[in-house]
């Protein structure tokens, strides 16, 4: 019984302005037309594991619960972090979950921000370790087809033999560790890949819950301690939270740190995965295919004499470039970013400045996700405000009130009910309604399509704070 758990909790700093706090990488279409956590999910239907469990930002859970929704994918829980503490606490709270509900499963780590093209080798992996993972942990090396210098790197140790009965035969392509390096420099990283016996660190580990826990206890008690004093796991909707209190109180580290370079129960098992981690624009670049002048454009672009960039516009804008080389250009909604190839390991120097300096564009996204659709704003001034809502279907906003603005909702598609104070408005594409300040209202979509609304705020002001709800499906 494989439990895939999906660490969905990643800030995506690397790919700002693309990712922002609000909306990381991780729910991001950046090679398809699902996100990378539809892809990582959707990696294991048919696949005979259990529902994934799902770890990631409370801030976040709306947005995870109607990414599945869009896949039809149901989770064995979705466990909510009140604060990111890194990957070791989320590995410790998953096995505290799973022993509780799940205590014979062996868990699958998969960080949500991968592109493997070759799964089913990894998939049917799982099945023969089975047996293995009962007593040990199991990590995934990536057979290395070039000196990268933006993944982290494992040394293959002795070839791991058990006298055990339950494990014999099962043993063959498993080895000990003898090392970690992380993001070595070039020279290093072509010495590793001339050596042959140098895998990447995939980040995919598969281990039972209770060897995990009895790992955390050797190694980390303290962690563990502090984990298992935030792990009450109470219900909330369709999530699993926990004591927001003590999480805010314990360590955050990594997971290699905390445990797997400190366990002399960890193996690594290679693979020739087709394997990418898509974590940083060196790593999009090299990922996606080039033009005849090693250009990658995602979206739409006018190049001349410019070679070997990356440039990535959103939708209805469009990037034109003469004589540029070797250089990120990305344009997404508020920001342009134009960061010179050779200088992007500086990213988070540069995205630490901006949070400084200019925290909005740091936070949020060109669009704002909540839990009923996503809204966009196409201009603002002084007293006014222009948004494009899209409201799924079924889906209403909470019943609420504006202090200090009045709205006017132009519907272009759609069928939807709109209530104001005690009256009820049914309007469809090319109708409108005008709500004053102070007048309760609510609207819904009754129709089985998403439903796109042009909302014009006016009002001395305008922030999105001035809201006082006073019937909310989503508990806020």
């Amino acid at each position: 019984m494989i439990l895939p758990v999906l660490l969905a909790g990643g800030g995506g700093t690397r790919l700002w302005p693309l990712s922002r706090q609000d909306h990381p990488k991780q729910f991001l279409r950046l090679n398809g037309e699902h996100s990378l956590l539809q892809q990582t999910a959707l990696r294991f239907r048919g696949a005979g594991c259990l529902a994934p469990l799902v770890i990631c930002s409370a801030e976040h859970r709306f947005m995870v619960a109607q990414q599945l929704l869009e896949i039809d994918m149901c989770a064995s829980a979705i466990i909510l972090e009140p604060e990111g503490k890194n990957t070791a606490p989320a590995a410790a709270l998953a096995a505290l979950w799973a022993q509780q509900h799940q205590p014979d499963a062996r868990l699958f780590f998969a960080p949500a921000d991968h592109a493997i093209a070759n799964f089913e080798l990894l998939s049917d992996k799982l099945g023969e370790l089975d047996a293995i993972a009962q007593q040990h942990l199991v990590l995934f090396g990536i057979t290395p087809s070039e000196p990268q210098t933006g993944f982290g790197y494992i040394r293959k140790g002795k070839r791991f033999a058990s006298s055990a009965d339950c494990t014999e035969g099962l043993t063959e392509g498993l080895y000990r560790v003898a090392g970690f390096t992380e993001k070595p420099d070039r020279v290093t990283a072509e010495y590793y890949l001339q050596q042959g016996h140098y895998y990447w660190n995939s980040g995919m580990l598969l281990a039972g819950c209770a060897v995990l826990i009895e790992q955390f206890q050797e190694h980390r008690p303290q962690l563990l301690a502090q984990v298992r004093s935030a792990a009450t796991f109470s219900s909330d909707l369709d999530f699993t939270r926990v004591d927001e209190h003590a999480w805010q109180l314990l360590e955050g580290d990594s997971l290699d740190y905390a445990l797997l370079e400190r366990s002399e129960q960890l193996l690594l098992c290679p693979l020739p995965l087709q394997w990418f981690d898509l974590g940083s624009f060196a790593q999009l670049y090299q990922y996606h295919s080039r033009d005849q002048d090693d250009n990658v454009v995602l979206g739409s672009a006018v190049c001349v004499d410019s070679r070997g960039n990356l440039i990535a516009a959103e939708e209805q804008h469009l990037v034109a470039t003469l004589g540029i080389e070797d250089t990120v250009i990305v344009h997404s909604g508020d920001t342009i970013l134009v960061a010179a190839k050779a200088h992007l390991e500086e990213m988070p120097k540069l995205v630490a400045k901006v949070a400084a300096e200019h925290p909005q564009q740091r936070r949020y996204h060109r669009q704002t996700f909540r839990p009923w659709g996503h809204y966009e704003v196409l201009n603002e001034g002084e007293q006014y405000k222009v948004k494009r809502i899209e409201l799924h279907a079924q889906a209403r906003l909470s019943l609420q009130a504006h202090q200090h603005r009045s709205e006017h909702w132009v519907v272009v598609s759609g069928d939807v009910l709109v209530q104001v104070e005690q009256q009820e408005h049914r309007l469809s594409g090319g109708q409108s309604i005008y709500i004053q300040a102070q007048q309760r209202h609510r609207l819904t979509n009754v129709g089985t399509e998403a439903a796109i609304i042009i909302e014009v705020q006016s009002g001395d002001y305008l922030g999105e704070d001035d809201i006082i709800r006073f019937d909310d499906d989503y508990g806020r």
